[in-house]
């Protein structure tokens, strides 16, 4: 019990500290949140439009990869770790079956697999996703500055590229 609870806690306490927000809708415009699949109607360009098509492709592609992988991988999961040995009486005697489980390995192996492909499709899907959005607002130029910010006990002078 104690152990659970301290998994817990230290998972908790990851979530609690972690610093990175990560904005989960990238078609804003004009301060109006759009659809991934709205975006013939949002974007003006037309290699955004390439782009973003290419980018719903890819991750349409992976999300059924992986989520076909994830289904097997805990079928597998779920068939290797229920009971092993089954008995049953024959004629009186008493004698235990001992499951073969190698085709839920199988399954995990394979889910695995699946998951392992999907997710270089997602991969691309963000890359052609930033592309699309890049292309569509043009390059931003970046500039170096100093910021004064206060760090812990005192201030810092940071320098932001």
């Amino acid at each position: 019990m104690s152990k659970i609870l301290l998994l817990a806690v230290f998972l908790f306490s990851n979530f609690y500290f972690s610093q990175v927000t990560i904005e989960s809708n990238h078609l804003v415009k004009d301060g109006k949140s759009y659809k991934l699949s709205q975006y013939e109607d949002v974007l003006q360009s037309d290699a955004a439009k390439s782009y973003v098509k290419k980018a719903r492709t890819n991750n349409t592609v992976g999300q059924i990869f992986a989520g076909v992988g994830g289904a097997s991988l805990g079928f597998g999961l779920a068939r290797a770790l229920s009971g092993g040995k089954t008995t049953i009486t024959i004629n009186g005697t008493q004698q235990i079956i001992k499951q073969n489980k190698t085709n839920a390995y199988a399954a995990m192996g394979v889910g695995a697999g699946l998951i392992g492909i999907g997710v270089p499709f997602i991969l691309a899907a963000n890359k052609n996703l930033k592309k699309g959005i890049a292309a569509e607002n043009g390059e931003v130029a970046k500039t170096a500055y100093f910021k004064i910010e206060a760090a812990g006990n005192g201030f810092a002078l940071s320098y932001n590229f």
